[in-house]
Order: C-alpha cells, then sequence, then structure tokens
C-alpha cells in the first residue's frame, strides 16, 4: 500500500507540473497573439491549440490513473480495517472467556 501511496502522490505532482506548463503555454501563446501578424499568429496558435490539447490528454489520462490508485488505496484500507476489526472481536472474545475462567 505504501507503493501506491507514493505512486499516487508522485502522479498528482506530476498532473500539477503538467496543468503550469498548460497554463504557462496558454499565457505565450496570449502574449504572440498581439504582437504578431495575423498569418505567423494563426500558425502559432493553432500550434499552440495543438500542444494544449495534448496537454489536456496527458492530464486527463494521469487524473485518471491518480483515481485508480486511489481506488486501489481504498480497497486495502479496507480490507486492512476490516482485519482489525476481526482481530479486535477476536481479542475480545479470548478476553472476556478468560475472564468467565477465573
Amino acid at each position: 500500500m505504501d507503493d501506491a501511496v507514493i505512486k499516487l502522490e508522485e502522479t498528482v505532482k506530476r498532473t500539477d507540473e503538467s496543468l503550469d506548463e498548460m497554463v504557462l503555454k496558454i499565457e505565450c501563446a496570449e502574449k504572440n497573439i498581439c504582437e504578431q501578424d495575423t498569418d505567423v499568429t494563426v500558425f502559432k496558435l493553432l500550434k499552440s491549440v495543438t500542444e494544449v490539447k495534448n496537454d489536456y490528454q496527458n492530464i486527463r489520462k494521469e487524473l485518471m490513473e491518480v483515481q485508480q490508485l486511489q481506488r486501489q488505496i481504498s480497497t486495502s484500507l479496507r480490507s486492512q480495517l476490516e482485519q482489525v476489526q476481526g482481530h479486535f472481536t477476536a481479542l475480545k472474545q479470548k478476553i472476556a472467556g478468560s475472564q468467565n475462567d477465573t
């Protein structure tokens, strides 16, 4: 489970970095639109839109991976909780049984 948590943290960090990069690309594209002539601007804008689209798809994949890892961690935690509850019940019964024997 520790590996899943670490992987989840790494994926979230990568996704956050990708979002930051996308914001910078969009800001850069906005600046370029104002500074350049129309033909070059349209070409660069199309290129920027394609890059943003690709970045969005990558981020979407990473978010799906994060969700999958969250589900795995949740399942693992539930399983561990059930085990702990089972051990607690068994210990409680042993204690009650030993008190009845005395």
